[in-house]
């Protein structure tokens, strides 16, 4: 069974870290509601105005703890204490003083010394969520004797006592597949890959290639590490979401340890040097499954610290080294393309530069290509499988998420440009069915080989194939050898995957007269306005599955065929993705309302199983998150106005059908559970949107970005790639009148204008407006402008941690904007907390931590 000796250090570290706060706090607290006495004190002097301010002030100035305020400073945003010093005398002395000025300052003096209690009051709430938090083993910090290890022991007990039904299935699928060993005609593929690039200039292309390779082996024996190069890779071992929460502290701990450093510089280099020695440990690697927002569970090993640091360089190198490498193959005469354009110099002339359709295309198949590989050795790719993103929308186009929404709007606009042009267009889509783990060994070392790897390291990626592991919950701890997969979120695992579908991307560019396969790892996308390619690419598609011994999953396969009818040869089945499936008659994405159906019971289950107020926020936005980014994210142009209409209605149904008998949703559950556990009553609405950072719960609200790009979206039918055909005639006819101008003199003119035919057939090969419109149909609208305030500013600069308008993101600006007239209201401050009384230290650790998932 897996130590939790160091993960359940950290809790008790943090746990007594936010005990001593909240020790002090109390304390603080105690003293203060004492010092505030000084409210009855002030009410007893009755009608003399003058020692009823004397007093307060002296109470607000002499405050030495949290929140107090220094004789210079202002209360409220509006009596400042030096003045009030200055006006005292005048007060006094001046028979006509008026009084409704000292009520005023009494008011404003009163009200700060209440909004300080309720900020402790406040401060002590924050606390305790924490503390309950860490002790309910919602988090993956639970301390020893918390709930989290009570799972965790029952768990251990025997299989048939852990987990969900859904979970022992899969494993036992997995387990029937990892331990077979796939019978692979080595005679037939080594024929194919010979056929396959037998080509002139793929012959030249795969000699480059193999002496890359070769390169890459000699640089790697020969390589020495420094402490910084140890740095990057640990960094790198961090984000790929490998490790499990004890070693996790171990890689940071190391990280800030010069001498370890050094030290494991110098282990790596003789571990590098002497590779051809490595291998697993006999007693085996053990086997976690984990399950995934979407219900999938996925088996994550736990393998020693030294081997995850050297086994993550050494697949971060190949994959940056074949990301090259194969680009340049991408680059090269082997790759088909489009064919030219012909008369270039007269349409150049005539048209001037050019700015296609087909030049974006090839852009973004050049940033689709090989998606899954690292670019660079300082960077390791992000799995696109993990949970643990950000809440919020990522405004990151490169990261896993937005890439796969990008592929959608890529295909969408696809299928409306050539409905457009061509009266029709093509859509397969699928995916292999368990890729990772299926994929046979035999199969990965064949085209390894191929592709110039020598003996001596096909042996090397034998052994890290060949992993001896041993399954969590198995009461037998028998240790069994890999025979088929690879492990998984190693960046090695990406290369064997990558390496493998590289030669389909090839195979399919050949065969289907330059048709590009667009994918991520394996989720496989092929369109075009002819479908008769797409025919041909998915046929081959089949013949090479074959060869090495992958099936596609059909469940996730299907096509279709918008304008004529299906043509036979494409699969069966819809065009699904997410939450999403492609209307044909519609000609864009439709949210799947059952299955939006299965995960809302599913986040009824997991909010359920929730023992923590911020367990239970952390559970919902990322169920939040998840349902957005399987509607496909921020909604673009060619999705339509209507598709971002369906996000708002299905959101508002997911909310109502949470808490059918719930009037408020889920900020009135919050509201209802804090004031059972901690007796804190009334709220206010902006307190649970509030970042951590200030206080609050930083409870998510999934629709107000959708609510702020209504505004945004402009008219559809004017911009549509129909209007813009309707306007060609125009466009053509100023072009031409251009040209016949005899006052006019062009570069080489000569000769009668193109004729309109002509002008037409370069839409997607020459002419700018289209292009143009192609980029808007992909453009992420820009939010709404939430307009600044004069009272929204005071609120930010009367805070303690001050902040300008300009350093809130949108989301902020929102909710100070709509919630902070009712926050300061009731605490005095947008500020709810004071971050000198809290675990600050906490607030990263909430935003990163992993959601305890109920498996």
């Amino acid at each position: 069974m897996r130590s939790s000796t160091g993960s359940s250090a950290f809790g008790q570290t943090l746990q007594f870290i936010t005990s001593t706060k909240l020790e002090e706090l109390e304390k603080q607290r105690v003293s203060y509601q004492e010092h505030a006495k000084v409210l009855q004190k002030a009410d007893a002097c009755g009608d003399n105005l003058i020692e009823r301010v004397e007093l307060l002030l002296e109470a607000v100035q002499s405050w030495p703890g949290s929140g107090s305020v220094d004789k210079w400073d202002s209360v409220s945003g509006k009596l400042n204490l030096a003045n009030l010093r200055m006006w005292l005398p005048q007060a006094k002395q001046d028979p006509n003083f008026d009084t409704d000025i000292l009520k005023s300052w009494i008011d404003t003096l009163e009200a700060h010394i209440r909004h300080s209690l309720m900020r402790f009051d406040g401060a002590k709430l924050f606390g305790s969520l924490f503390n309950e938090w860490i002790a309910s083993g919602d988090s993956s910090i639970a301390p020893p004797g918390s709930k989290s290890d009570e799972m965790g022991s029952v768990a251990n007990e025997g299989a048939e006592k852990a987990g969900r039904q859904e979970m022992h299935d899969q494993l036992a699928r997995l387990d029937s597949i990892i331990f077979e060993d796939p019978n692979v005609d080595t005679e037939a593929l080594e024929s194919y890959l010979h056929d396959l690039f037998s080509s002139e200039e793929a012959t030249k292309a795969l000699q480059h290639l193999r002496a890359e390779m070769k390169s890459l082996e000699d640089s790697l024996k020969r390589e020495t590490f420094t402490t910084k190069k140890v740095e990057i890779i640990v960094r790198g071992v961090l984000e790929s979401g490998l490790m499990d929460e004890s070693k996790r502290k171990t890689l940071n701990e190391i990280l800030s340890n010069s001498t370890v450093l050094e030290e494991l510089a110098s282990v790596l280099t003789m571990r590098m040097a002497s590779l051809d020695s490595w291998s697993w440990p006999a007693e085996g690697i053990i086997v976690e499954m984990r399950r995934h927002l979407s219900g999938k569970y996925r088996a994550f090993t736990d393998p020693d610290v030294i081997d995850a640091i050297l086994l993550h360089h050494i697949g971060i190198s190949w994959q940056v080294k074949l990301k090259a490498s194969f680009r340049r193959f991408l680059d090269s005469k082997a790759w088909k393309r489009p064919s030219p354009v012909e008369n270039y110099q007269k349409i150049s002339e005539q048209l001037g530069n050019k700015c296609s359709i087909d030049e974006y295309r090839q852009q973004q198949q050049r940033q689709f290509f090989l998606n899954q590989l690292s670019s660079s050795k300082r960077f390791s790719k992000q799995s696109a499988y993990d949970d643990n993103c950000l809440d919020k929308a990522s405004e990151d186009d490169q990261d896993p998420v937005s890439v796969k929404q990008k592929l959608l709007q890529i295909m969408a606009t696809e299928a409306m440009l050539n409905i457009t042009l061509h009266g029709s267009c093509a859509v397969v889509r699928s995916d292999l069915e368990w890729f990772g783990p299926s994929l046979p060994h035999q199969s990965i070392l064949i085209i390894l080989k191929f592709f110039g790897v020598s003996k001596e390291w096909s042996s090397f990626f034998r052994r890290f194939l060949r992993m001896p592991l041993r399954f969590q919950n198995d009461p037998s701890g028998q240790v069994r050898t890999r025979l088929r997969g690879t492990p998984f979120s190693y960046p090695l695992s990406a290369v064997c995957g990558e390496v493998i579908l590289f030669v389909m991307d090839f195979a399919v560019n050949q065969k289907a007269n330059g048709l590009f396969l667009f994918r991520l790892h394996d989720d496989l996308w092929l369109w075009d306005a002819d479908p008769g390619k797409c025919v041909a690419g998915w046929k081959e598609m089949n013949v090479y599955a074959d060869l090495v011994c992958l099936k596609f999953n059909v469940s996730k396969t299907g096509s279709t065929c918008v304008g004529p009818t299906k043509p036979t040869g494409l699969p069966e089945g819809d065009i699904h993705w997410g939450f999403l499936y492609f209307d044909p008659s519609k000609t864009r994405f439709i949210i799947d309302q059952d299955q939006v159906d299965l995960h809302i019971v599913e986040l009824r289950r997991q909010l359920a199983a929730t023992r923590s107020v911020f367990g239970w926020v952390n559970v919902y936005n990322k169920y939040m998150a998840f349902f957005v980014r399987n509607f496909g994210g921020r909604p673009v142009p060619c999705f339509g106005n209507a598709h971002l209409t369906d996000i708002i209605s299905t959101l508002a149904r997911i909310k109502q059908e949470l808490f059918p008998t719930v009037q408020g949703g889920a900020v009135a559950y919050l509201r209802s559970v804090v004031e059972t556990r901690f007796g804190i009553k009334d709220l206010p609405q902006g307190y649970f949107y509030l970042p951590i950072s200030r206080g609050g719960l930083q409870l998510r609200h999934p629709m107000i970005e959708m609510f702020a790009l209504t505004q945004s979206f402009d008219d559809e039918e004017a911009l549509s790639f129909e209007a813009l055909a309707k306007q060609d005639k125009s466009a053509y006819k100023d072009l031409k009148d251009s040209w016949d101008d005899p006052t006019r003199t062009y570069p080489g003119k000569e000769g009668p204008f193109m004729a309109f035919d002509e002008f037409i057939s370069l839409r997607e090969s020459w002419l700018c407006g289209w292009r143009h419109r192609y980029e808007y149909m992909l453009t992420i609208k820009e939010l709404a402008r939430v307009h600044k305030t004069p009272v929204v500013q005071s609120y930010l600069s009367q805070a303690k941690t001050k902040c300008t308008w300009g350093e809130l993101d949108w989301y902020e600006q929102w909710l100070v904007s709509l919630y902070g007239e009712e926050v300061v209201k009731r605490f005095g401050s947008w500020e709810v907390v004071d971050a000198s009384l809290i675990p600050v230290g906490m607030v990263q650790l909430f935003r990163t931590s992993r959601m305890k998932v109920d498996q």
